[in-house]
């Protein structure tokens, strides 16, 4: 690991090794004003009229051999302190402007006799910012005031986090030295001891007094920052937000004023309120040193709200300064953004901001960036890295959810395989039905596999399960083409062999599923010849062929008794095939209606010529009786043999036995209508005619029967009138 600092105008490099077991470091760029030292555990390196502005940093380097590492700035000085663990003190080897550090083993301590905890002495301390340069002095003072040892006492024990001893000292200061030069400084570390011990209304209040008795100094700005902090922590935002406020009022056109404005949008981005945060993150200026974290701040806010497309430009917006952006602070916006890339195939900068984050060694970044690598590999079907990365999770991680969301994924990629079975995608679906994002994927995929194995019936089966479950999916429109050309495949199969109960189906699968592509002509057609006239409005505007979808529209007008709206439609239909035989069918059916029985024969027996068997039989069923109605039985039975459609069998069967009825033929009218009796459709107007010719045969006690039976079953019917003239 490497950390690289700017030193002014050159840069001094920091880097870690490990060798057999043994950590060290070395610096390189070293000048002959920097001062290098150490005391006890402690290694210095002091740069003078130097500031070290980090662009790498990496606080996580704690090993057997290292404890910490501090970088301390002053005003116009920096200092790298690192110390190592009890028990091993640096040793310097000092190669011109390089030098290494190692840890060495401590002096073996006599038994019984107490080691001596060596302190890091207060010229190893860089003055916090709101101290006096002239207080601090990288030389040893021989001489200190009481005071001046409370403070630098207190300064040492802030530095090592005993907030609590560090508070002692800086509270005997502004109690007993009230004319001392550091009586304002220890009021400010006071607040701040008072502030990481999360005493926060203390701390407010001893920031506030602070600021009362020095309201010019240096410090407040600064100060401000921590109240709007701690108030932020307690959820009191608006409180923060006023604070922000002030800066910006006070401290126009400084630094603090910057920071102020970007900490406004960040205190509506920490409330969830992305609207009001963006309107702050996209001012910012593409100089100022909060533009990057703005970016990429308004990114997770367009993330969040899926326009994935804002995430991705704002992200381009400051590619170039990624690494402006703290890592393990912002792990999770850095991650979404990796995923906005992945979503836009841009893999490339998606892989860089996940090499930005797993360079950390941070266990935890380290995990979320693979699940969100894992997410990219399921758009890139890079199935062999995803499950490394997914057992790496399940090996190493301690956090049950990441866990969860590894398992998932796996399973994701599993399904986007499409190595998968019925079994398969049961258990996936039992095992995820909370989880619509997995559920509808594993219905799209088991879905894509019926239609590769030529089962279409499957294939609509659970595309429409995924339409009912999740109506919002992407993965219906993912469906949409297979969808279309299976109920085209079903169309071909159910005009080879028409049923009603096919093409219900078929109508019922259309609606749900609406696939631009389906052939909708031949469908409403489909309904019109099987008598279902009245589910065609619901599609009959949807038909993208608009001679087809005309002729449809006068036909359903036709058959809802709309002459008018009818014909005025088909008189700008084109005079070509096949609107040509629609046009003679529509015609006919005028004609027929009106009674003109012989002229919508000819019309029809012209629309014959469509060669469409379904057509063809459904004008035969017109034609026949229309002949009937001409009392050409004989004519009308003819045409009726000529009739292959089993769906038409019922109508054939009952225009038979009329035919056979009208020519007096009771006997084989009779047969022939009880062959119907028990279908509704036909069932009163059978019981009718058996009666009737019962009743031509001169057998009343049949003739009772079957007219018992049609009062029992059809007490209002229109027939019974005629019936009860007519019996004994």
């Amino acid at each position: 690991m490497i950390l690289i600092f700017s030193i002014n105008a050159y840069s001094a490099k920091l880097s870690f090794f490990k060798r057999n077991g043994v950590s060290f470091f070395r610096i390189s760029g070293v000048d002959n004003s920097t001062q290098v030292y150490t005391r006890g555990r402690y290694f210095v390196a002091y740069f003078p009229g130097k500031l070290l502005k980090k662009e790498l940093f990496d606080n996580n380097l704690k090993d057997q051999y290292f404890k910490s590492f501090y970088l301390e700035n002053t005003d116009n000085s920096s200092m790298i302190i690192v110390e190592c663990n009890n028990g091993f003190v640096p040793k310097i080897e000092k190669n011109g402007s390089v030098i290494v550090v190692k840890p060495t083993p401590q002096a073996v301590v006599s038994k019984g006799a107490k080691r001596k905890l060596i302190p890091p002495p207060k010229d190893m301390l860089a003055t916090p910012f709101y101290v006096s340069e002239n207080t601090f002095s990288p030389v040893e003072k021989t001489k200190a005031s009481y005071d001046e040892t409370l403070f630098f006492s207190g300064v040492r024990a802030f530095y090592i986090k005993n907030y609590q001893l560090a508070a002692a000292f800086f509270k005997r200061i502004v109690t007993k030295y009230p004319n001392s030069p550091f009586f304002i400084s220890a009021y400010f570390l006071l607040g701040d001891c008072y502030k990481n011990m999360n005493n926060y209304d203390l701390a407010i209040k001893t920031y506030n007094r602070a600021i009362e008795l020095a309201p010019r100094n240096s410090a407040v700005a600064q100060t401000l920052f921590s109240i709007a902090e701690i108030y932020e922590k307690k959820n009191m935002f608006m409180a923060a937000r006023n604070i922000y406020n002030r800066i910006i009022r006070d401290y126009v056109g400084t630094k603090w004023a910057d920071k102020a404005s970007f900490m406004l949008g960040y205190s509506y981005y920490l409330e969830n309120r992305c609207r009001e945060a963006l309107k702050h993150f996209l001012n910012v200026q593409k100089d100022d040193p909060y533009y990057p974290l703005s970016m990429v701040l308004a990114a997770e806010c367009f993330y969040r709200a899926k326009f994935y497309a804002k995430t991705v430009l704002a992200y381009y917006y400051m590619s170039n300064k990624l690494n402006a952006v703290d890592p393990v602070k912002y792990y999770r916006e850095l991650g979404d953004i990796g995923v906005a890339l992945c979503k836009y195939e841009d893999f490339k900068e998606a892989s860089k901001v996940f090499d930005y984050l797993e360079s950390t060694h941070d266990e935890w970044v380290l995990e979320h960036s693979y699940i969100d690598r894992m997410k990219c590999d399921l758009k890139k079907g890079d199935f062999d890295d995803l499950n490394y990365r997914g057992k790496y999770i399940l090996k190493y991680s301690k956090d049950k959810s990441l866990k969860r969301e590894a398992r998932k994924l796996m399973d994701e990629a599993k399904l986007k395989k499409g190595e998968v079975n019925k079994k398969t995608i049961d258990e996936i679906m039992a095992k995820y039905r909370n989880d619509p994002e997995i559920v509808s994927l594993a219905l799209y995929v088991y879905a894509n596999k019926n239609f590769r194995d030529g089962d279409c019936d499957g294939t609509l089966k659970y595309l429409s399960k995924l339409k009912k479950m999740y109506p919002e999916s992407d993965y219906n429109a993912k469906g949409e083409d297979i969808a279309a050309k299976c109920i085209n495949k079903l169309l071909d199969r159910f005009y080879a062999n028409p049923s009603v109960d096919q093409i219900e189906h078929l109508f019922k699968l259309s609606v749900l599923l609406k696939p631009k592509k389906a052939d909708l002509c031949r469908l409403a057609w489909g309904l019109i010849f099987s008598y279902r006239v009245g589910e065609v409005e619901k599609i009959m505007h949807l038909i993208s062929d608009d001679e087809c979808r005309q002729a449809v529209i006068a036909k359903f007008f036709i058959e809802m008794g709309d002459n008018l709206k009818a014909l005025d439609i088909v008189n700008n239909l084109q005079k070509v095939e096949p609107y040509v035989y629609y046009i003679n069918m529509i015609f006919g059916d005028v004609n027929y209606f009106n009674g003109d029985y012989e002229k919508a024969i000819n019309l029809y027996e012209n629309a014959l010529k469509v060669k469409n068997n379904l057509m063809d039989d459904y004008l035969r069923l017109r034609i026949a009786k229309a002949m009937i109605q001409l009392k050409e039985f004989d004519k009308a039975v003819d045409l009726l043999k000529k009739i292959k459609i089993s769906m038409y069998s019922n109508d054939v069967t009952f225009l038979e036995g009329l035919c056979l009825y009208n020519k007096g033929s009771y006997k084989n009218a009779i047969e022939t209508f009880k062959n119907l009796i028990n279908n509704l459709d036909y069932k009163e107007r059978v019981l009718f005619y058996i009666t009737m010719s019962y009743l031509k045969l001169n057998d009343k006690k049949e003739a009772m029967k079957y007219f018992s039976e049609l009062k029992r079953n059809y007490p209002n019917s229109e027939f019974l009138k005629v019936l009860e003239a007519l019996m004994p």
